[in-house]
């Protein structure tokens, strides 16, 4: 597999080679002189990585009939080198282009008499062009070779009046968003991670959907790791979006109902007790909650086939119940009316896999998306938490946003604030 990485960053550079030759012929040929010519030179600076991406784009969108999951693993990663080399070149090229309508309506200083050296208005652009277009160049590096690892175990307490004594002190570990497909036959950095999760001594664990990208088969050979994962009072699971083989094509329904099948089945291999629209009572120090789980319910073209009613029946009378739903779309739109559920947890965001938070200052392209895309909410006296993932999708890489798992303590006590978004 690495190997094949190696191949494609390879690819990648001799890619840009050409590219920076082409436009360095162009750039020392007479028509390059005149504006006109120095336009048509940064068009041609931009048109490879810009038809390049509209060409991933298509192959993205015929891969997703492709057999087995590292074929689409490679693509994540040939997309990954594209967006290193040409984020940066796309950066560089607007400060380029800035320079040359800058230099086009100055008008021209009278000479003055220099005692000292001064930069120019065109070498000033072209530094700061570059400084500029190092950022996501290395970001991105970065993202790809340590962040998409850079496992980060968050805890966070909450309190409830509702919530039975005998729970007090409850631990809870919550997972989301595996994507075992994008590791391909790398078991480490995930066995690492469950490793950190066993440390933190959960009570139950919780893994909140999206198991696989596609295909039931990327859960082959998982089984020894999870089998180390434990906890006294169980590990329980959802379906996410991508546990229906939505983003396939299949030859007949047979063959995508047999791979969902696998997927639900795969779960249980893993040592999960799958909820799909139901729910079960959990009894500690002679006192009972609810936990309840429910299939996926999204917006857009997400499926909905996530069931209230059934998931809530038998649990109706219980003073405090926990909800898993893979979208936070959901809480919103169908979960808060209830007025049920104290405590959702969710995933499905990644928090883009890309973002910044430091302290009180959050942001992330996910926020353009999803009203809820990281982190806990309140609404009254109930609660929603969003994990940003312990997988990644896609692109192989996590900056500023690394895969999480959660470790909550409930308490009995006054609604807890601590730590809202």
């Amino acid at each position: 597999m690495k190997y094949q990485f190696g191949l494609v960053f390879f690819a990648a550079f001799v890619v840009l080679i050409i590219d920076l030759y082409l436009f360095w012929r162009w750039k020392h040929s007479g028509l390059y002189d005149n504006l006109t010519g120095k336009f048509s030179s940064l068009f041609l600076f931009l048109l490879m990585p810009l038809a390049a991406f509209f060409g991933f784009f298509y192959i993205g969108l015929r891969m997703q009939g492709a057999e087995g999951s590292q074929i689409y693993v490679a693509f994540g990663w040939f997309f990954m080198a594209f967006l290193i080399i040409y984020a940066a070149k796309l950066l560089f090229s607007g400060f380029d282009g800035l320079q040359l309508i800058v230099n086009r309506l100055a008008r021209p200083a009278e000479p003055k008499v220099r005692h000292y050296p001064r930069i120019t208005r065109r070498k000033f652009l072209s530094q700061i062009g570059i400084i500029m277009a190092t950022a996501p160049f290395v970001s991105l590096l970065f993202g790809a070779l340590k962040g998409r690892f850079a496992f980060y175990v968050r805890e966070v307490q909450l309190s409830f009046p509702n919530l039975p004594q005998g729970f007090d002190g409850l631990r809870i570990a919550q997972i989301s968003d595996l994507h075992l497909g994008s590791f391909g036959d790398n078991r480490e950095p995930l066995t690492e991670a469950l490793e950190l999760i066993s440390d933190s001594r959960p009570d139950m664990i919780l893994f909140t959907g999206d198991l696989v990208n596609n295909f039931a088969r990327e859960i082959d050979g998982w089984e020894a790791v999870f089998a180390k994962l434990h906890a006294p009072m169980g590990k329980y699971s959802i379906l996410g979006n991508h546990d229906y083989g939505n983003y396939s094509r299949w030859d007949s329904d047979a063959e995508r109902e047999a791979n969902f099948q696998g997927i639900v089945e795969g779960n249980k291999k893993l040592g999960f007790t799958l909820l799909r629209n139901e729910s079960l009572v959990l009894s500690r120090k002679g006192d009972k909650i609810g936990l309840a789980g429910v299939e996926n319910w999204g917006t857009a073209s997400f499926p909905r086939n996530g069931d209230l009613e059934p998931a809530a029946e038998g649990i109706k009378d219980l003073s405090f119940n926990l909800l898993m739903s893979h979208d936070p779309d959901h809480w919103d739109k169908q979960i808060l009316p209830q007025d049920f559920f104290d405590l959702t947890l969710s995933g499905h965001t990644h928090g883009m896999q890309f973002g910044i938070e430091k302290g009180d200052f959050r942001w992330s392209p996910a926020q353009y998306v999803q009203k809820r895309w990281a982190g806990l909410y309140r609404e009254g006296d109930k609660f929603l938490y969003v994990n940003r993932g312990l997988g990644y999708h896609g692109l192989p890489a996590r900056v500023g946003m690394p895969p999480e798992i959660t470790i909550f303590v409930l308490r009995k006590g006054a609604i807890s604030e601590e730590g809202l978004n």
